[in-house]
């Protein structure tokens, strides 16, 4: 069953069409505003690894001679490596924290969050 994309030309949001088949492809209606016109999109992509492919693709402790754990930015550096390994987005909070790191910034660890380090799930 297909899942194709769209931007809503009048609207500008993104928005889902399911398709049951691909011999019946519906025309594309936003969901938001029932306009018509919408121009489809790339969806994006997902691999799934196998956990040992996975732990295999990070960087081994060996690679990082260069890690220092006091300094913000040598941690901001080896965040960075872990980041790209995974291929894996941090989303604008993890940016920011990465920035406050390269400034210098040693953040805290949980106990000094908003929820007080309550990591409860």
């Amino acid at each position: 069953m297909p899942i194709y994309e769209y931007r809503c030309e009048s609207c500008k949001r993104k928005y889902s069409v399911l398709n049951r088949s691909f011999s019946e492809i519906k025309d594309p209606i936003c969901t938001h505003c029932g306009s018509a016109e919408g121009t489809r999109l790339i969806s994006q992509v997902t691999f799934v690894k196998s956990w040992d492919d996975f732990m295999n693709g990070l960087p081994s402790w060996e690679s990082m001679t260069d890690f220092d754990e006091n300094d913000p930015r040598s941690v901001a550096q080896a965040l960075r490596r872990m980041k790209d390994a995974t291929g894996e987005e941090i989303g604008p909070e993890g940016e920011e924290m990465l920035a406050a790191m390269d400034a210098g910034e040693m953040l805290g660890g949980p106990e000094s969050m908003d929820d007080g380090g309550n990591w409860e799930f």
